[in-house]
């Protein structure tokens, strides 16, 4: 019982972590995705859909806005 416990958390950790519908909305932490649709959908009347998504990760394009500004900064210098 205890592993089926401990696999079923993990499963669950990774749903959130990876599944859009169950990770937190980004505005407001206390609330996942679905439920901000569900949410929507009943102000506004009609099902609210998600058509496409950007995906992001945290640090994501630091790494080329550094190299982009140093460049910059190397072409003022010339």
């Amino acid at each position: 019982m205890a592993i089926d416990k401990i696999v079923e958390g993990r499963l669950r950790k990774y749903d959130e972590e990876v599944v859009l519908m169950e990770q937190e909305f980004i505005v407001d932490d206390s609330v996942n995705v679905k439920t901000l649709l569900d949410k929507l959908s009943k102000e506004v009347g009609s099902p609210v859909k998600i058509k496409s998504f950007f995906r992001m990760e945290v640090g994501e394009g630091i790494q080329r806005l550094e190299e982009s500004s140093t460049s910059e900064n190397l072409a003022e210098a010339v």
